[in-house]
């Protein structure tokens, strides 16, 4: 949960900093988890790509959920555009221990909220096939507010969104994954461009190769894995997790030297 606010904690305790070496994993962690994503949810993805050319056509749905989520992902990746485009930049001049640490708080907050209100509505849920326009922006404004603020935890937050718009948590898990591919995609293309600035690459091919495949792998694993939890578990333990990461990061940066961590230079 909340790679971006991971990837950080890890060039904190690596001491990596915030130049071309850091650019070239996060390009990697982008590309990889794009890679993931595509192979995980490629049913879906074929699914959607005859039901745009049915639409076109002007033929019915052979698949109504497929069909469904057209306008709602479009809709929904706005948010998460304009985000990146006019705020990231400020909000990540902001990121320290602290905010992450605060934030996580506030995602555990959330994923309670989201459960208990789910607890109540149970039985009555909505599956893909009656996805709305308002699920769609409500789910990418949550999208949004994860990619500014690190340690929300975008995939959670997202699920715990379309379960306030009362997704049954499978088919929520199932949006929250096909919302993520074209910001990821579009992240991973802006930071290629980044990278082209550099004068001389920083790290060996053989060595961009083998952490690409990583990511892909390591990616595509945590994704089925999150797939299959969800449609049996809450996400009650991904919150407590992220409460006592949150809790640790705090007190590091109140009491500095209580725990190794640096924020990147």
């Amino acid at each position: 949960m909340s790679s971006t606010a991971h990837l950080y904690l890890a060039q904190s305790i690596l001491g990596i900093r915030n130049d071309e070496m850091a650019l070239s994993f996060d390009v990697l962690l982008h590309l990889g988890t794009a890679l993931a994503l595509i192979v995980a949810t490629r049913r879906e993805l074929i699914a959607m790509i005859q039901e745009t050319a049915r639409w076109i056509r002007g033929r019915p749905a052979a698949d109504p959920a497929a069909r469904a989520m057209l306008i709602p992902l479009v809709v929904g990746t706005v948010p998460g555009v304009l985000a990146g485009l006019l705020l990231l930049r400020r909000f990540e001049e902001m990121r320290t221990l602290l905010v992450i640490g605060i934030t996580m708080l506030i995602a555990c907050g959330y994923f309670f909220f989201a459960e208990g209100i789910a607890d109540r509505r149970r039985g009555r849920e909505r599956d893909l096939a009656d996805l709305r326009l308002q699920d769609g922006l409500w789910i990418g404004v949550a999208q949004a507010a994860a990619g500014l603020l690190a340690g929300l935890s975008r995939s959670g937050l997202t699920i715990a969104t379309g379960k306030l718009r009362r997704l049954n948590r499978p088919d929520a898990a199932r949006f929250s994954f096909l919302l993520a591919l074209p910001i990821i995609l579009g992240a991973g293309a802006k930071a290629l461009l980044d990278l082209r600035k550099v004068a001389e690459p920083t790290m060996s091919g053989s060595v961009l190769l083998v952490g690409f495949v990583a990511s892909a792998v390591v990616g595509y694993l945590a994704i089925e894995f999150m797939l299959k939890f969800v449609r049996t578990h809450s996400l009650r333990p991904f919150g407590i997790y992220l409460a006592a990461l949150g809790l640790v990061l705090i007190l590091t940066a109140v009491f500095p030297g209580l725990v190794p961590f640096s924020a990147p230079r």
